[in-house]
């Protein structure tokens, strides 16, 4: 088993190497940008999910300022996140619990915004996990979505912040934004 800094230089090697593209794309937000990251090819493979699940578990675990009942998911990105999350919490012996919360309300069965409840009392707090963050947008709709459902958010973590404005953004709007790597950690 690797060690904190030998999992991370490899996760960022990976990144570099495996979802880190230089050529024009058009972002989720409308943006035009040089680069792109698709953290997915690498957070739906068995070996780099569980070493991502460990960063992501050691970022929460470590921050001792912050304060959260449960970890949410913002579809699609976040959803394996929170997956390896949990299982290294439970291999720490402190199993920790989640939710996904989605873009909009189902129109059958329960119509839950926000699944499974069961974790949930109102206004608990909710913290935000994001694969790649760049203007913050997707985030701040999951936050807009839980805090109408009554449930409170003030933290985010994200494996790469593309620092193009997400964190800034996040935290106007009450959102301090964590990310294990950076664009400056990951162009090449």
């Amino acid at each position: 088993m690797k060690d904190v800094k030998g999992t991370k230089a490899a996760v960022l090697n990976a990144i570099k190497t495996l979802c880190y593209e230089k050529k024009e794309f058009t972002l989720a937000s409308g943006k035009k940008s040089n680069f792109y990251i698709d953290l997915r090819r690498i957070s739906f493979d068995g070996e780099y999910l569980y070493l991502i699940g460990k960063l992501l578990y050691d970022e929460i675990k470590n921050a001792k300022d912050l304060k959260f009942s449960v970890i949410a998911g913002v579809p699609v990105g976040g959803i394996p996140l929170i997956s390896a999350i949990l299982a290294a919490s439970f291999l720490d012996k402190n199993p920790l619990k989640s939710v996904v919360i989605r873009k909009e309300k189902k129109e059958y069965g329960k119509g839950n915004l926000i699944e499974p409840v069961q974790f949930l009392s109102k206004g608990a707090n909710i913290l935000i996990i994001e694969d790649v963050v760049t203007t913050g947008g997707s985030i701040l709709k999951a936050v807009k979505n839980a805090r109408e459902e009554g449930y409170e958010i003030t933290d985010a973590v994200c494996m790469a912040d593309r620092q193009e404005g997400g964190a800034e953004l996040l935290k106007e709007n009450g959102i301090i934004l964590r990310a294990v790597f950076t664009k400056n950690d990951i162009a090449v």
